[in-house]
C-alpha cells in the first residue's frame, strides 16, 4: 500500500489523558461535542487523517469533562489536511464524521445518541479450566468496514467494546446486544462486522480466553452479526492464557 500522502491514528480510546500541560491552538485541532445524556468516557472514536508531508503517528487528547473529545490534527507543527472519523457509544447507532478539507471547516462536529433496539443472546461454554475463577464474557464489535469508509482498504483498527456480562458456574451466560442490522447505515456499510467474545477474569479485567462461534454462525471464528441468534449457543475455549 502506498504510505505517501496519508497521516494515521488508528483509534482513539477514552478516558484519555492529556497528552501535554498545554493545549493546541484551535487550528491543531477537531472538536466532537457529546450531547447528553451520554457521556464522553462512554464514546469510542477510531479516526483516520489524511494529509502531506507523511507523519508517521498522530497523538490525541480528549475533555470528558467539557463534554467534549477533541483529536489533535496537528502532529509535531505538521498539519492534517482532512480527518475521517467512527463515532461509537454501546446501544447508540453509528455516526461517522468526513472533513476532507479541514482549511474550510468549522473543525467541529456534534454526536447524539441515537438508540438501537436490542437483540438477546444467551452462551454456554466450558469453564472447567477456570476452576476458582470469577468470570465474565466481553463482547467486541470488529469492524471491517473501516477501510472502506477511511478509503483504505484492508486497513484494521481495533474492536469497539459492547458489554461485559457475568458467566455462571454452568458455564452460561447472557446478554443484550445492539441489533446492528437496524441501524441505517447497515445495508450500505456497516454490514460488514463480526462479534468477538473473550473470558475475562473479573478479579482482575484480564482476557483468559478467546471463544469461538459454531461453525453455521461464525466467520473466521467471529460470531456474525444477525439480527436475531438461537435459544443458545455453545461457544468453544480456542485459546487460554494462564
Amino acid at each position: 500500500m502506498r504510505t505517501r500522502g496519508f497521516v494515521f491514528a488508528l483509534f482513539l480510546a477514552l478516558p484519555v489523558c492529556l497528552a501535554a500541560q498545554t493545549s493546541p491552538s484551535n487550528d491543531d485541532i477537531f472538536t466532537i461535542s457529546v450531547a447528553a445524556p451520554t457521556s464522553p468516557k462512554d464514546v469510542q472514536v477510531r479516526y483516520f487523517l489524511n494529509g502531506d508531508p507523511v507523519v508517521r503517528q498522530s497523538g490525541s487528547i480528549a475533555r470528558p469533562d467539557d463534554n467534549q473529545i477533541v483529536v489533535k490534527t496537528g502532529v509535531e507543527g505538521r498539519p492534517a489536511r482532512g480527518i475521517r472519523a467512527i463515532v461509537f457509544s454501546p446501544g447508540c447507532q453509528f455516526a461517522t464524521i468526513s472533513a476532507d478539507n479541514l482549511a474550510s471547516n468549522s473543525r467541529q462536529a456534534e454526536f447524539h445518541c441515537q438508540k438501537l433496539a436490542t437483540t438477546p443472546l444467551h452462551g454456554k461454554t466450558d469453564v472447567s479450566g477456570f476452576a476458582g475463577k470469577e468470570l465474565q464474557v466481553e463482547a467486541l464489535y470488529v469492524c471491517d468496514w473501516a477501510g472502506q469508509f477511511f478509503g483504505v482498504p484492508r486497513l484494521a483498527i481495533s474492536p469497539l467494546t459492547l458489554v461485559k456480562t457475568k458467566v455462571d458456574a454452568d458455564g452460561t451466560f447472557a446478554m443484550e446486544l445492539p441489533d446492528f442490522t437496524s441501524d441505517p447505515s447497515w445495508t450500505s456499510l456497516s454490514h460488514n462486522a463480526t462479534l468477538m467474545f473473550f473470558l475475562v477474569d473479573s478479579a482482575t479485567g484480564a482476557q483468559v480466553a478467546r471463544l469461538s462461534a459454531p461453525r453455521d454462525l461464525s466467520r473466521r471464528g467471529s460470531l456474525k452479526v444477525a439480527s436475531s441468534y438461537p435459544d443458545e449457543i455453545t461457544f468453544v475455549v480456542n485459546s487460554q492464557s494462564r
